[in-house]
């Protein structure tokens, strides 16, 4: 513990050594931090007399010290930091957080912390070290920009077509319709004759309230467990959190979580495109029996009012795909293959998206992306949190986002079930 101490002081003097050698500080500035290089100095001296029982108190009382002495020092480290900003010539470390240097300070600042407090000091020590200063709390700030390019690559691979869900930005949002039928008498407008008194439209609105959840994945890596680098443990990491909230993500909006109503881990806050009977923003059918696939597809697809030509997305298996793309002239001849495209045309869709989440019970599922809305503030962008658990010798990693979403349009979506 003394060792480590040492190394902490040494490291705080060399900031401030480093914040001397600059020529943008004033004589008031200048003081202060000069002061506080003595202060280290002779801190330093001090741990290297301690001895017996009693030196972990003396040195929880001299770190409390030192804690105070360079918080008093922010200030001057962010005056600092503006004038560099301000200066023509950049600054050396300003590429820092683009550097694999930096990927591997911040799994070691992950390792050397017991608890989220600590992780947060150490990668800020690394920040600080390198010339950046970061306001208190400011968690994106704790990771990265080699880590945030990580997340945010792996998300636009993997996000696909969920990027083209409407993502409303609001914590909660009304989606409001009229269920009254349009051809009905009642709604239908009017002409008027000379005299008579004019009819009122009758319409029917209703309302459906979206509201987001969190929605996380923790991982526990054993210290124990060898990776080639940081960077390629941090890359495994990320590429496992963020594939399995997309997964989850994609499969409540298709066709739900699959976990019971009255489970803990159930994520309720998306409505299921995936139903067993019709309502005002779904039509279900079934495969007709004994016909053919291709026009019980285009028949769900037809379904979808789509007034505006907005793009339909179909959801379906690679097994069925391949169904309707087989096309034999005859029993004797050749069968040969459509491509995804030519399929596309022909069931009336803008794209297919092949999925194995459908399962037994569904055979394909259609939308209009764009009719789907998401909520919740960080949807788009997850937060990563990180920690060690020093009982158990594990660096933790939580990735969560809040999340939910609806249809918006009624019959926009449809679907069509298996027999």
């Amino acid at each position: 513990m003394k060792n480590l101490f040492k190394q902490y002081l040494q490291k705080q003097l060399e900031k401030n050594n480093a914040m001397l050698a600059s020529n943008s500080l004033s004589e008031e500035d200048r003081k202060l931090v000069e002061d506080a290089v003595a202060d280290l100095n002779a801190t330093i001296e001090a741990v290297d007399a301690l001895e017996g029982e009693n030196a972990q108190e003396a040195i929880d009382a001299l770190k409390e010290t030192v804690d105070n002495l360079q918080q008093g020092l922010t200030a001057v480290q962010e005056k600092l930091n503006q004038k560099n900003q301000e200066n023509s010539e950049p600054m050396p470390n300003e590429n820092y957080l683009q550097t694999k240097n930096s990927v591997a300070d911040f799994a070691s600042a992950i390792r050397n912390a017991r608890t989220a407090d600590e992780f947060r000091a150490n990668w800020s020590e690394f920040l600080s070290t390198n010339g950046i200063t970061i306001s208190q709390g400011s968690e994106g700030a704790f990771i990265p920009e080699a880590v945030k390019g990580m997340i945010s690559d792996i998300w636009d691979r993997n996000a696909d077509w969920l990027k083209s869900l409407k993502n409303t930005g609001a914590k909660r949002f009304y989606c409001r319709y009229n269920t009254s039928d349009q051809t009905a008498e009642n709604s239908r407008a009017k002409g008027w004759k000379k005299g008579d008194t004019k009819a009122v439209e009758t319409i029917n609105l209703a309302a459906k309230l979206l509201e987001a959840q969190f929605i996380y994945k923790i991982q526990e890596i054993d210290l124990k467990t060898k990776f080639d680098s940081d960077e390629a443990l941090i890359t495994y990491v990320l590429n496992e959190l963020v594939d399995q909230i997309l997964f989850e993500i994609k499969r409540a909006i298709l066709v739900g979580d699959g976990r019971a109503n009255n489970s803990d881990y159930k994520i309720n806050s998306f409505e299921a495109v995936a139903k067993t009977a019709t309502d005002n923003y779904t039509t279900v059918s079934t495969v007709t029996a004994n016909g053919f696939l291709v026009d019980d597809v285009r028949a769900m697809v037809d379904s979808i009012v789509n007034d505006n030509n907005k793009e339909v997305f179909v959801f379906m298996s690679k097994a069925t795909l391949r169904t309707l793309s087989r096309v034999q002239a005859s029993s004797e001849s050749t069968p040969v293959y459509l491509g995804t495209d030519q399929v596309a045309e022909q069931i009336g869709a803008s794209r297919i998206i092949t999925t194995d989440l459908l399962g037994d019970t569904y055979k394909a599922i259609a939308m209009i992306p764009s009719e789907y809305y998401l909520v919740g503030e960080d949807i788009l962008n997850p937060v990563l949190y990180t920690w060690h658990e020093g009982y158990k010798n594990l660096d933790c990693y939580r990735y969560e986002c809040v999340a939910g979403g609806g249809i918006n349009q009624m019959k926009s979506t449809a679907v069509l079930k298996a027999e």
